[in-house]
């Protein structure tokens, strides 16, 4: 071997730039053959070229030719061990002519580049002066061998540069939730993160709705206008995913039900989001066509990628949820306080300034009358201040404090429930008084709560109703039954009794009665006030 062919081999191996290592080997090659053309086709799983490095050919040929060569022809000719070695390609029956622009070429040297027993791309050698010899295919062959080394060796470091990229970025959006878990932008920073790391186009992050449905709420790429706020169909493979909580890879968006806005997108992968076997989120990635497919590695790395940021946002969005209701809660025993206390006593010593000022002088009569003038005023400050606090929950949409009662029990209760409702109907029912929305929030927080600590149940389902002028609550579970429950004064003798204030019933009984686990129907039925 001579010391110029040694001095390459070893080159090639002290490279770990995957591009670079690939440019070097076909300078090598050119130096060691003699060609005046050299080029490496590199492949991904599919067979699809996804790189080509060439040698020889001036860049502005290069730009009018605009894409790689495909294994048809002379090229498909090219075994997968060995090498296909001809003095004129040209001359070969299964030569199919060169594209426009194309440089003409005579002898020709086509072999299969292998890395770890795969084909991971095709050499070509072109135009030596007078034809390619023995010594040629034997300078490939330790060129090719060393090379084979070089490259799985860089694929090595760019996968561990790669994973260190997704760790970091994760541990990013960790910080940042727990410093702020209300931080919108945290959520734009998921989906930038991981298009940008997988090295996709356009990105969506999918996130659950109270109703059950799972939209496009977090969007990037160009395409982001027409996928933000699109609803995943229920049939289609995206949702399989996120019930599953297996990821998928595919050379385009998978499944017979596919959105209209996606359908010209090229290779396709979903990592859903999972935080304790619960699905919270689906992030979805696509290439465009004709870029390399998405590879088992790379879902594997962004899975572990959308675990961490589903832990993250599981944990932020609780701390955030106990946080406003802990603020809520306090207001309202403020409000109550000031009820109970202030404004009671505010209106005891009003009516006895008003007594006393009957039986003194007239002189002394007017000051406690002055006096019984600040204490009313006094009186109706209190008032706005109650009238403030307590506003400040029944302010808010009901959908949004239901949302909130909800990701509070699955917390408890280890499992999502499921929930059908129209919240349009169930608004419209609640308008003519603030405070059955209070009402209605209490009700979902104890039969959710009764659920967690004593059905032992593995699902739920819980409809909320505003129908024909009736708001009905009702939550069935697979439980154990009412017998614990039913027992408990605090529990249901409060959902008893919220609906016997509002004129309504409530009911518990098993959702299946005789069966060794008969579950527990409870109903909670009153008359709205739309």
């Amino acid at each position: 071997m001579s010391d110029a062919m040694t001095d390459a081999i070893v080159s090639l191996n002290l490279e770990l730039d995957l591009a670079h290592t690939l440019d070097m080997f076909l300078t090598a090659l050119i130096d060691q053959t003699g060609a005046k053309y050299a080029a490496i086709n590199v492949l991904d799983e599919e067979g699809i070229s996804v790189e080509f490095h060439y040698r020889g050919i001036p860049s502005g040929v290069w730009e009018h030719i605009q894409r790689a060569p495909n294994a048809v022809g002379v090229l498909g000719q090219i075994p997968d061990e060995g090498t296909l070695v001809l003095a004129d390609l040209t001359q070969h029956p299964a030569f199919q002519g060169m594209p426009k622009h194309h440089p003409p070429m005579g002898s020709f040297l086509g072999t299969a580049l292998k890395v770890r027993g795969s084909v991971f791309g095709y050499l070509y050698l072109a135009s030596k002066p007078g034809e390619f010899t023995a010594d040629d295919e034997a300078s490939v062959e330790a060129l090719a061998a060393a090379a084979s080394v070089a490259i799985d060796n860089a694929q090595l470091y760019e996968k561990a540069l790669a994973r260190e990229r997704w760790l970091t970025a994760s541990q990013d959006i960790t910080t940042a939730l727990l410093a702020d878990p209300g931080d919108e932008e945290v959520f734009e920073t998921i989906v930038e993160s991981a298009k940008d790391l997988a090295g996709a186009i356009n990105a969506a992050l999918v996130l659950p709705g109270v109703d059950g449905s799972w939209t496009m709420e977090i969007t990037s790429g160009p395409r982001a206008g027409e996928l933000l706020g699109l609803e995943l169909p229920a049939e289609g493979r995206a949702i399989e995913v996120i019930r599953s909580g297996q990821g998928v890879t595919s050379t385009e968006p998978p499944g017979s039900i596919v959105l209209d806005a996606v359908q010209s997108f090229g290779p396709t992968m979903y990592a859903p989001l999972s935080a304790e076997h619960r699905p919270v989120g689906l992030l979805m990635l696509w290439r465009d066509r004709g870029m390399a497919s998405f590879t088992a590695e790379d879902l594997e790395i962004a899975q572990r990628f959308a675990t961490q940021a589903a832990m993250a946002l599981s944990v932020a969005e609780l701390s955030h949820v106990k946080s406003k209701t802990t603020l809520l809660e306090e207001r309202q025993r403020l409000a109550d306080d000031l009820h109970d206390f202030v404004s009671q006593e505010l209106f005891a010593t009003a009516m006895q300034l008003e007594s006393v000022a009957h039986d003194v002088e007239p002189r002394i009569a007017t000051r406690l009358m002055r006096t019984l003038d600040h204490v009313k005023r006094a009186q109706h400050e209190v008032r706005g201040v109650m009238s403030s606090l307590a506003g400040q929950r029944t302010s808010e949409p009901i959908s949004e404090r239901i949302r909130r009662e909800i990701v509070m029990a699955t917390d408890s209760m280890g499992f999502a429930p499921r929930v059908k409702v129209d919240w349009a109907e169930v608004s419209h029912a609640i308008a003519g008084e603030p405070s059955l929305s209070d009402d209605v929030v209490a009700v979902v927080r104890e039969m959710l709560s009764n659920v967690a600590r004593h059905a032992e149940a593995t699902s739920v389902y819980m409809e909320i109703s505003g129908a024909e002028g009736r708001l009905v609550v009702s939550v069935v579970d697979d439980g154990i039954g009412p017998v614990g429950a039913t027992n408990r004064h605090s529990g249901t003798s409060n959902l008893a009794n919220r609906a016997l204030r509002r004129n309504g019933t409530f009911t518990l009984a098993p959702s299946r009665p005789g069966s060794a686990r008969p579950g527990t129907y409870a109903e909670w039925n009153v008359e709205g006030q739309g």
